[in-house]
């Protein structure tokens, strides 16, 4: 595949997920404000009750913090992860996939059935491509991550900006706390791995199915289209996606709350809840890696804490998957007839 042609896959893919997460970005702050609420945070924080809800956080959100200062928190650093994310995903992904098939061809002469990649083929092709991609983009997604959930640290006279969180960090922790979460985000490589991966399975099936059905009515092959219709782009990408993050979903709550910056008590909190339990109830939610968070969480709350904020994320996780795969393949459409 030649470079030009794998920059137009890439800018397509970006342009359609950045389509997909404009959609839905509520719903990200939504999850991402449940993600992070546990027991010893609302001890914490006396002067918040938390969300009862994702239709309770959209409404407070919205009353307490505006519409945009609030629901669009950290907009901007947001799409720009997601632009760059996407298009270095679905760079490296067509990059190594198309180097896989041309093995194949090599090794399958002659063998047409051999050609098409096996789903754990898929699946670990999509995990190189995520890996590579996240490096890159993860200090962007810590800065996001800080501007969504900014609101829970008390006492804070305004919102925080993009290059305000990104001094705090500098002088807080280093230059390694911009890759905050970065294990994690490795291990959530399965993620899009796993959905892409189906995706493109079940797509080659159906247009396989497309052009047996041609071939038995003595249609020409040619004339057959190789994309999926919208209803059945956003169905099997739903689908798809909601599998993956159920799987993975406690590594998506242990990167949030990694990369999230836990709040300092108030005086009134420390002065209502002793030194001693203070101190515990703030060590309960630093964590030092995304296994301390699982760990911590599970002693706290037991397996359903691993699972708080699940609802949000589904919702928000499907949607903009299936929005994405209905409107990549029209975004490349209209990407060849500019590029003719």
């Amino acid at each position: 595949m030649s470079v030009k042609k794998l920059i137009g896959e890439a800018s397509t893919g970006a342009a359609a997920a950045v389509f997909a997460n404009l959609l839905v970005f509520p719903l990200d702050v939504v999850a991402s404000r449940l993600q992070i609420q546990s027991k010893a945070l609302a001890s914490l924080q006396s002067h918040s009750k938390p969300y009862s809800s994702q239709l309770d956080a959209l409404v407070r959100i919205t009353r307490e913090e505006g519409l945009l200062q609030g629901l669009y928190a950290g907009l901007v650093p947001s799409l720009s992860q997601t632009a760059a994310s996407a298009f270095l995903y679905f760079y490296f992904h067509s990059l190594v996939r198309g180097v896989y098939l041309k093995l194949l061809k090599r090794i399958y002469v002659n063998q047409p059935r051999m050609l098409l990649p096996s789903t754990s083929a898929e699946l670990a092709l999509g995990a190189v491509a995520g890996a590579l991609s996240r490096v890159i983009t993860n200090p962007i997604s810590v800065v996001t991550t800080r501007l969504q959930t900014s609101n829970t640290t008390p006492n804070t006279p305004s919102k925080p900006t993009s290059a305000s969180i990104i001094n705090e960090i500098l002088q807080t922790d280093g230059i390694a706390g911009l890759w905050r979460g970065f294990p994690a985000s490795l291990v959530l490589t399965v993620n899009p791995a796993l959905t892409y991966g189906l995706f493109e399975r079940v797509k080659s099936l159906v247009v396989a199915r497309r052009m047996k059905r041609a071939v038995g009515k003595g249609v020409d092959v040619k004339s057959v289209s190789g994309m999926l219709s919208s209803g059945d782009a956003f169905l099997v990408g739903a689908l798809t996606k909601a599998l993956a993050t159920v799987v993975t979903y406690p590594y998506i709550m242990a990167k949030v709350r990694m990369q999230w910056r836990p709040p300092v008590s108030s005086d009134a909190s420390k002065d209502a809840l002793g030194e001693g339990n203070k101190k515990g109830l703030e060590d309960a939610i630093r964590y030092k890696s995304a296994t301390d968070v699982l760990s911590k969480v599970w002693q706290t709350e037991g397996l359903l804490g691993w699972y708080v904020g699940l609802n949000a994320q589904l919702l928000k996780a499907v949607l903009c998957q299936g929005i994405l795969f209905m409107t990549k393949d029209y975004f490349t459409a209209i990407a060849s007839l500019l590029l003719k």
